[in-house]
């Protein structure tokens, strides 16, 4: 099993055959708190850490709350005005924040702990959701500039939230056990996508826009009730036993320790590359082409239902996949695997706008999701196998840096896109082209094979 490098190693001594298989000791993920260890491994071992639970319920509550908020935004913005352009300004700003603010959060998260960055991130974004609430409840048609203003500080909290979030599970679960729980957090997400954008999309249309984010409000509040009740297990800080041991721990911190890292690892380098390639490619597709191709098919009354149908159609493929990948803990070739399962999705986003119905496009739609689930999983544990755990924050917020620059970029270029090609099936054949070029760019690089975790 692929491990972390111990903690102790400088960044410049991981040579290229320590990066395709860097081994560390038992210590470098705190195992439990109270008292708790793993009986057995697998699949379900996870699942006998307290604190891992408390994490999951409400994570899960919030990713469902999240699902009201992604459905009402577009057709709020809709509802008002008919250009691309203002949906891909006020999704792309909370992207845009969210992957500015997230080094920030990487930083903060391995400086002051990752359960104190998410309390008060959610805590934050309560806050933020709430007015955005408000705003909508009291303004049938709220003007451009509130939205994009709400969703800039939005975007701030999760820019915070995410790296804190991506490193939190090491700390509550042995390394053995890292695949496991992230498939159980990607059958979070999943779950949410299947409950959430089906229950948001018959709410909603029954009901106001507005109701979306007052259920996100309240949902923000069940992730802090549940996060000030997990126990985080202590952060080990050891004395500097000389002056250059001193020097180097005042660093301990700093963005540029990580990057420094980063350079010395070149395959979470090229990880990075990939992610931002991937992002850009086909973000636009599901942000901006997406709504605009159902505005066309069922109109905008019936897009909020026919948009949840299809989120959660891909939700049931995620939750699938994760099991696979969850199931699948022995699987050698990680990374390399992880690209090639994504190879059908290429044809899959290119079939999108050509499809008759809102159910056969939901059914495209959960096979994209099983095949992104299972390279996710995979992804993830790989990457927070090869990360030292007093660099973990840091190190996932510029892992994650690819899809929080890919994602606001591909909004807007898809936006400014969508006013000038002859149609909307456009987008989808060019995202598919430019997916399919990133999974080669990936699948050539050597680095990517001789990973053999």
């Amino acid at each position: 099993m692929l491990e972390h490098a111990p903690s102790s190693m400088p960044p410049d001594a991981l040579t290229a055959e320590e990066v395709a298989a860097p081994t560390t000791t038992d210590d470098t993920h705190a195992a439990h708190n109270e008292g708790e260890q793993p009986k057995g491994g697998g699949f379900f071992a996870p699942m006998r850490i307290a604190n891992f639970r408390r994490l999951l319920a409400g994570q899960t509550i919030s990713k469902i709350g999240d699902q009201f908020y992604f459905v009402a935004i577009p057709w709020l913005v809709l509802r008002g005005t008919s250009s691309p352009v203002a949906l891909s300004l006020v999704v792309g700003s909370y992207a845009l924040a969210l992957g500015v603010f997230n080094m920030v959060g990487g930083v903060l998260a391995d400086r002051h702990g990752p359960r104190a960055l998410m309390l008060f991130s959610d805590t934050a974004r309560l806050i933020f959701m709430g007015a955005l609430a408000a705003v909508a409840l009291l303004i049938s048609e709220p003007p451009l500039w509130s939205l994009i203003a709400l969703s800039v500080l939005l975007g701030i909290g999760s820019g915070l939230f995410y790296p804190a979030s991506a490193a939190m599970t090491p700390f509550l679960v042995p390394a053995n056990d890292l695949q496991a729980a992230n498939s159980y957090d990607q059958i979070v997400m999943q779950t949410s996508n299947v409950v959430g954008p089906g229950v948001a999309g018959v709410v909603l249309s029954a009901t106001r826009l507005a109701f979306g984010f007052v259920i996100d409000t309240v949902s923000f509040a069940a992730s802090v009730l549940s996060l000030l009740l997990i126990r985080m297990p202590p952060r080990k800080v050891s004395a500097p036993a000389s002056a250059s041991e001193a020097a180097e721990a005042k660093s301990t911190g700093s963005l540029g320790e990580a990057i420094t890292f980063l350079r010395h690892t070149p395959f979470l380098f090229a990880l990075v590359g990939l992610s931002l390639l991937g992002n850009f490619s086909i973000t636009g597709v599901f942000e901006v082409a997406l709504p605009l191709l159902l505005k066309e098919q069922v109109g905008v009354l019936e897009g909020p239902r026919a948009m949840g149908i299809i989120v959660g159609a891909m939700g049931l493929g995620s939750i699938l996949g994760a099991v696979i990948a969850g199931i699948a803990g022995k699987i050698r070739h990680k990374a390399l695997v992880a690209i090639v399962i994504l190879i059908p999705t290429v044809a899959l986003v290119a079939a999108m706008p050509f499809v008759n119905g809102v159910y056969v496009l939901a059914a495209l739609f959960a096979g994209l999701g099983l095949f992104l689930a299972i390279s996710n999983v995979l992804f993830i544990t790989v990457i927070q196998r090869f990360i030292p755990m007093e660099m973990m924050g840091r190190m996932m917020s510029i892992t994650m840096f690819g899809s929080f620059v890919g994602t606001p970029l591909s909004i807007f270029v898809y936006g400014l896109a969508a006013t000038v090609v002859p149609g909307v099936a456009w987008l989808f054949l060019g995202g598919a082209v430019l997916f399919g070029g990133a999974l080669i760019v990936g699948l050539s690089m050597k680095v990517i094979w001789q990973t053999v975790v």
